[in-house]
């Protein structure tokens, strides 16, 4: 009598498995894209520094700050800096699923965008909430040579600017691997990334890395959708 309960247990169990992962349904590519936001904009950084563990993400498309670094020596210019051109992630998802039910969301596939050589801990994907901030450049005098901004020495650390920025909360963190296949003409393999989380309406999708404009999803609207 045991054994026959014990097959009927698991013939429900598995019927109930079943049944939740047909809550799965298929999302396509385009409807992701629509909500994606904020294209070419946010860079990834760190709210106050990079020991706070929290991600912020900075505008710095308007900012056109230069300053020089002079050596004091022979006063001449060792370089002038200025906010580089960045190139932008793009992820090429090959399956992305939500369950609306139970709030599930899964997304795979490729990240590309990123110089080959990355290490694949250096990418940041997050799952959260999206909180709207300002953060400010700082300048700070340097032991190599006198800094100059506006004509000016720098002698202490001053703002120089205020940029828009975002800092995101009730995180979720993933990570980016290395896969099978190489990519064209290199010696490095493509990267992936396999996302399985939990989402509700607030939730956005970050893909973030160093000197890259961050891949932006509000993928918590696919559940009124």
């Amino acid at each position: 009598m045991r054994n026959i309960w014990n097959i009927i247990l698991i013939s429900i169990f598995t019927v109930g498995l079943a049944n939740a992962q047909d809550n799965l349904e298929t999302v396509e590519y385009n409807e992701l894209l629509k909500l994606k936001v904020d294209e070419n904009r946010f860079t990834f950084g760190w709210l106050d520094n990079v020991f706070s563990g929290i991600p912020c993400f900075r505008d710095y498309i308007k900012s056109d700050i230069q300053t020089q670094l002079v050596d004091p020596k022979t006063d001449s210019i060792i370089y002038t800096s200025s906010e580089p051109k960045r190139n932008g992630l793009i992820i090429v998802p090959e399956i992305i699923k939500i369950d609306k039910q139970n709030k599930k969301f899964q997304i795979s596939g490729k990240i590309t965008g990123g110089w080959e050589s990355v290490i694949p801990t250096e990418f940041e994907i997050y799952i959260g909430h999206r909180n709207d901030t300002i953060s400010h450049t700082t300048l700070s005098p340097n032991l190599h040579g006198d800094i100059y901004f506006n004509d000016k020495k720098v002698d202490s650390t001053i703002v120089i600017d205020t940029v828009p920025a975002f800092y995101m909360s009730d995180l979720q963190k993933f990570e980016a691997y290395r896969g099978k296949e190489y990519l064209q003409n290199s010696k490095y393999k493509e990267m992936l990334f396999k996302i399985n989380g939990i989402i509700d309406e607030k939730s956005i999708l970050v893909f973030g890395l160093s000197s890259r404009y961050a891949e932006i999803f509000e993928i918590g609207k696919l559940l009124t959708e």
